[in-house]
């Protein structure tokens, strides 16, 4: 069972990073990685849910970021640049757009949610 988390979150990972590759290139700040790691045992990403979407910086500053359109948190910033991480938990199936922000520098990654059901260790999306 461990096996299977652990290529499922890796599988899941890739699949994000080269969803980040079609979005729109961002200008200083925040680093060319964005990776969205956790839960899902089978097709992509289900409602209920918990994920950590990691971004990668090239500044100290904090970091906000938003399901469409909503905040769903932030980072504090540090002295130096680090990966910057927040649990993302979809509420609702469909089309997600997630924003990244830093210092007025932003990534977005396009996500699909289908309907999770949340067994605590692992995630079925149907």
């Amino acid at each position: 069972m461990r096996s299977v988390r652990k290529f499922a979150a890796a599988a899941i990972a890739v699949a994000a990073a080269g969803l980040v590759v079609g979005a729109p290139q961002a200008s200083a700040e925040i680093g060319a990685r964005v990776v969205i790691e956790g839960g899902g045992l089978s097709n992509g990403f289900g409602t209920g849910c918990a994920y950590t979407v990691a971004a990668t910086a090239n500044s100290g500053a904090g970091m906000d970021f938003y399901d469409n359109g909503v905040w769903f948190a932030a980072t504090e910033g540090s002295s130096s640049p680090k990966t910057h991480t927040a649990r993302w938990v979809p509420a609702t199936p469909g089309t997600h757009t997630l924003l990244i922000t830093q210092n007025g520098d932003a990534k977005t990654i396009v996500l699909t949610v289908g309907t999770g059901i949340n067994a605590g260790s692992s995630c079925l999306v149907i």
